[in-house]
């Protein structure tokens, strides 16, 4: 019983002479997919009484980087860590982690937290047709739509199963389109997926996919 006071009071004494405050540790962007890149900045100032090094600074994936300027900081001293996501063709919510280690708190990182909403260029609504077995047959549409004001051409849909057709139809052309999903017979389950390619971003086309089942 008497060794939890003691193990309390060494900790806290460890604390109050090597500490490194935050402004934050946890940022938020917004962005679109011609951003590219966000560089979040996480500012820190060393408030114990000891030099503090920073031992490690590990991203949680390989399109995420960190730099810092130097790895040991004096009492009173400011740093900042520079952390670049690099999107690589990603859109949505995208969350990402930088553990920082250092000298006064060995074996207890302290958790950055970075999460960007890159918004969606091309929307598919809805991403599954259904049918089920004996209804009457029909066609049913997906609606593909294109937000910003990048026009992105949607070079093809195509089925990977043929008892399942898929016909294109441009809208509003760089905007909204539709394809029409007619199962050959609805007299059996069948299902199939259905690849959206476009031509946008440059360089790295993105596909999208929908599903179509009869079941």
């Amino acid at each position: 019983m008497k060794l939890l006071p003691s193990i309390i009071f060494c900790f806290c004494a460890s604390s109050a002479f090597a500490q490194l405050t935050w402004e934050q540790t946890e940022q938020t962007f917004d962005a679109t997919p011609e951003d590219g890149s966000v560089v979040a900045r996480y500012k820190f100032t060393n408030t114990g009484s000891k030099p503090i090094k920073i031992q490690s600074v590990l991203t949680s994936c390989g399109c995420t980087t960190a730099a810092l300027a130097k790895n040991e900081y004096a009492p009173g001293e400011s740093g900042e860590i520079a952390t670049r996501y690099a999107f690589y063709g990603h859109t949505g919510r995208q969350d990402k982690r930088i553990m920082v280690s250092t000298s006064a708190a060995p074996g207890q990182p302290t958790v950055l937290k970075l999460h960007v909403n890159i918004q969606e260029r091309v929307s598919v609504v809805p991403q599954l047709v259904l049918w089920r077995v004996g209804e009457q047959p029909g066609p049913k549409a997906i609606r593909i739509a294109v937000a910003g004001d990048t026009a992105v051409k949607i070079v093809s849909v195509s089925s990977d199963n043929p008892a399942i057709k898929v016909k294109l139809k441009e809208v509003i052309p760089g905007k909204a389109y539709e394809a029409q999903v007619t199962p050959e017979s609805l007299t059996q389950q069948a299902a199939a997926t259905l690849i959206i390619r476009t031509d946008y971003p440059p360089g790295n086309p993105q596909m999208k996919y929908a599903y179509a089942r009869v079941k």
